[in-house]
């Protein structure tokens, strides 16, 4: 069977239903030389001539007219059904709901929820914070559409994820306050005889901080047991003690000299942050769109 070029036909519609070339050009937003060659592409096609060109517009021929006759009611059907699945995808409400840790959501997501709310105002965010195991559990169930995480953690054969950064981790303290460790080589058994500010034992990043501290032999007295992120970096800020930080996080602070990282020769291993998704859903158009908004911040 021949192909049919469905935008020639409805060009020819179009010019047909108007009877002027300039109005079909303002419907159909093409320029009117286009839409001139376009109907002299079709003529060339069906070797007949469908219009007249007249002084005061397009008239069509008898063999314009009968093919008229035949195709309007198929370019207006299609066009409605167009019309009617813009205007569904445009005003349809739906939600994406995601998972995540504080720390992760305002500083690896914030900049993307942006972006995506900029280009899909009608989409619903929903926001759900907690452990990322339980957050995966509920990923699975279909729960939430989308899962920010510290990895490793333990996926199983529905989900899958995407990296969106590497991070590295470093002890860092005020430099009024510990201005005597500046530049000093420690090593990391020395740690324990330092005043620590650490998150709580449930969080990624002490878990992750724990591992390596057995590895080590080290067992970790800490002055401060805090539970959130933030209020680790306030009150390392303050000059209470060394913390354990994400170094993409506090950029500004060590660049203008507030903190400084503490050598403590030893290479902490780099870690990486996720965004999980069930694979059920690897195909939802605003799935994809969202992270792609989380990776363009997390890469710039």
């Amino acid at each position: 069977m021949e192909n049919i070029n469905y935008e020639l036909y409805k060009v020819f519609y179009y010019v047909a239903k108007t009877k002027n070339i300039t109005k079909a050009s303002e419907i159909l937003l093409i320029s009117q030389p286009a839409i001139t060659q376009t109907i002299k592409k079709l003529e060339s096609e069906l070797d007949a001539t469908l219009f007249y060109r007249r002084s005061r517009g397009m008239e069509l021929t008898n063999l314009g007219e009968e093919l008229f006759q035949n195709i309007k009611n198929s370019i207006e059907c299609l066009s409605n059904c167009k019309r009617l699945l813009v205007e569904f995808d445009s005003k349809e409400v739906k939600t994406i709901r995601i998972g995540g840790g504080t720390t992760l959501l305002k500083h690896n997501a914030l900049i993307g929820f942006k972006v995506f709310k900029e280009k899909y105002p009608n989409i619903k965010i929903e926001i759900i914070r907690g452990i990322t195991s339980e957050l995966l559990n509920k990923l699975r169930d279909n729960i939430l559409d989308l899962v920010l995480f510290n990895m490793p953690v333990q996926m199983d054969e529905n989900l899958d994820y995407t990296i969106i950064e590497t991070t590295q981790d470093i002890f860092v303290a005020n430099s009024n306050f510990y201005k005597d460790l500046k530049g000093k080589k420690i090593s990391i058994k020395e740690l324990i005889n330092l005043p620590l500010v650490l998150q709580s034992d449930m969080s990624s990043s002490r878990k992750f901080l724990n591992s390596i501290c057995k590895k080590n032999k080290i067992l970790l007295n800490n002055s401060y047991e805090l539970e959130s992120y933030d209020l680790v970096l306030a009150f390392v800020k303050a000059g209470l003690g060394i913390g354990f930080i994400n170094k993409n996080h506090i950029l500004k602070e060590i660049e203008t000299g507030e903190l400084f990282e503490l050598n403590i020769g030893y290479q902490i291993p780099t870690r990486q942050i996720g965004i999980a998704f069930n694979k059920k859903n690897a195909n939802s158009k605003y799935i994809i769109e969202f992270i792609n908004a989380i990776n363009v911040n997390n890469k710039e």
